[in-house]
């Protein structure tokens, strides 16, 4: 099954920018030969990428993610190099990846970029710039789309009077590298991932996956044509970009009547949800019925046509089932007599369910790709409990509860303050991470090292909220931090693929230190990292979206130094 890796993993990149999540070497190693081939050259094939490694320096990889650090290290500013490359749900140009970078990165300043070639790909080169408690840091970054869904980066960074000894390795990695085609993630059954280049695959479930997939037939009570406007336009996934009158999307022979299109497809589920995407007059479907494997249909939704400005247009129904009922068919019934606006033409359905248990099918990389079956995961049992809120220590003083009580997209500039319980001063930075980013304001949270940066947009409403990297309170000390407790964690996600925060929380018991939230713009979703602490230092962490612990990198156990 394949997992593509997604802009989590360019997030947690940014986030490693002032933090490379294990040591940096204060101290340049020496630098491979490469002329002479010295130097180990080491292969990622989920990365998609070549380099030879640096002599002397700590090597670790997860996931694409590769980080090369030197002994006697400090956490916080290097040196060091990191180094991600891999498959992207979606398409990017050199400048699309700069900007998503530029968006996250609130802490370090990426610098004007110069165009570089590498390996024969053509990326963007530029410099890095910091301050991390005093310290100045400085660094560069390359980055590339190999393909368009095939992004690279690699990164150095260092103390400023050190970056003359780190500069030439960054150079000779960064000369050593070589790209290839990234193989994709694919699940076995055991949960465990593992890249595949074989051309057919197959996916058994043990237990209900959610899955999503578009028709593979189509049938209509009438089309415009047997070929052009066809009920088989309708099958696949959408293919017409604008609105208007185009044939490749279903559309009845008269323009002014009732009219069906019945959509089959491959896999039974019980649906949770269906998206008809309407590529022209929209919004003339009067009712939505599934039908079930014993042929029977039941109504999912229904209503008038309503004159709406979108086009083309997402229309989605949400299901919420009191029990399963597993469906291979959608009936969509139109009425085109109400509005008059002409024909209504439907690009794609799109059915979103859970499989049934014990359910195996199998499919080609092409035909997986098209259906997107994984591009959601499936839920984790949840025990129905709500998240701890058992706050103590600093934790449950003012200030620190003030910064939970701060809520993306509700929170007003001008309560900042009040609800902080303490005073913030204004950033002075000039660049915007998004173009209706007004202000931030930084807060002194308490404990060494730790302030709270709080960004607004011109609306002066609160979008972004993030605290230092590497800092927690000193009195946040959990004995349920432990490997077996991450085990099983780890277990729960290689099942299910996803962890609701409620069931890490409660699991952890603790509702964990905040310490990053914002509202993803492009796909309307909200991120939320979380950090639980061990006595000894070891830390779990999570990346939440909208609550769910998921993405190749969404669980992460980091043991102390």
């Amino acid at each position: 099954m394949k997992k593509p890796l997604t802009s989590v993993l360019t997030l947690i990149l940014i986030l490693a920018l002032v933090s490379l999540s294990c040591s940096l070497g204060n101290t340049a190693s020496k630098i491979f030969d490469k002329d002479n081939n010295s130097g180990e050259e080491y292969f990622s094939e989920s990365g998609g990428f070549s380099f030879i490694k640096v002599e002397g320096y700590d090597f670790n990889d997860s996931f694409g993610i590769v980080e090369m650090t030197a002994p006697n290290a400090t956490t916080e500013t290097g040196p060091g190099i990191m180094v991600m490359g891999g498959l992207m749900e979606q398409e990017l140009t050199n400048d699309d990846l700069l900007e998503s970078m530029k968006s996250q990165a609130s802490t370090i300043d990426i610098g004007k970029t110069k165009k570089t070639k590498v390996d024969g790909v053509n990326g963007l080169l530029a410099d890095l710039s910091g301050d991390y408690n005093g310290i100045k840091i400085k660094g560069q970054i390359f980055m590339a789309m190999y393909s368009p869904k095939q992004q690279f980066v690699l990164m150095a960074l260092s103390p400023e009077d050190q970056w003359k000894e780190t500069e030439p390795v960054f150079e000779a990695v960064l000369d050593s590298v070589k790209f290839f085609e990234a193989a994709p993630f694919v699940s076995s059954n055991d949960g465990s991932f593992e890249s595949d280049d074989s051309e057919t695959n197959t996916l058994i479930a043990s237990e209900p996956q959610l899955i999503r997939q578009w028709a593979s037939e189509a049938y209509a009570e009438s089309e415009y044509s047997s070929t052009d406007w066809a009920a088989s336009q309708a099958t696949g996934a959408p293919d017409v970009d604008t609105c208007g009158d185009n044939a490749n999307a279903w559309a009845s022979t008269s323009s002014i009547g009732t009219d069906s299109i019945e959509l089959v497809y491959d896999i039974p589920v019980s649906p949770t949800e269906i998206n008809i995407y309407q590529s022209y007059n929209p919004s003339q479907v009067v009712e939505v019925d599934i039908i079930d494997l014993n042929g029977e249909a039941w109504i999912a939704w229904s209503g008038e046509p309503e004159y709406i400005e979108t086009c083309p247009d997402l229309m989605t129904i949400t299901l919420e089932l009191d029990e399963p009922l597993y469906i291979d068919r959608v009936v969509i019934y139109i009425d085109q007599s109400v509005l008059q606006t002409g024909y209504n033409e439907i690009d794609a359905v799109e059915l979103v369910g859970y499989t049934m248990e014990e359910q195996s099918y199998s499919y080609t990389n092409e035909e997986e790709e098209s259906n997107d079956l994984v591009d959601e995961p499936a839920a984790a049992v949840d025990d129905g409990q709500p998240a701890p809120t058992n706050y103590s220590g600093w934790m449950a003083d003012s200030v620190y509860q003030g910064w939970i009580n701060i809520i993306i997209n509700e929170t007003k500039v001008k309560d900042l303050d009040k609800i902080m319980t303490i005073k913030g001063t204004k950033s002075t930075e000039n660049w915007k991470p998004r173009p209706d980013h007004a202000d931030t304001f930084i807060y002194e949270m308490g404990p060494a090292g730790m302030r709270a940066f709080i960004s607004v947009t011109t609306d002066g409403i609160v979008y972004k909220k993030s605290l230092s990297p590497n800092t927690f309170p000193a009195d946040f000390k959990l004995s349920t931090v432990t490997k077996a407790n991450y085990d099983e964690l780890d277990a729960i996600y290689k099942r299910d693929y996803v962890i609701p925060y409620t069931v890490m929380a409660n699991l952890l018991e603790s509702p964990g230190l905040l310490i990053e939230q914002y509202f993803r713009t492009d796909d309307e979703k909200m991120i939320s990292s979380y950090n639980w602490y061990a006595p000894n230092g070891d830390k779990i962490g999570g990346y939440f979206i909208d609550g769910l612990l998921t993405g190749m990198a969404g669980l992460v156990y980091i043991p102390a130094e």
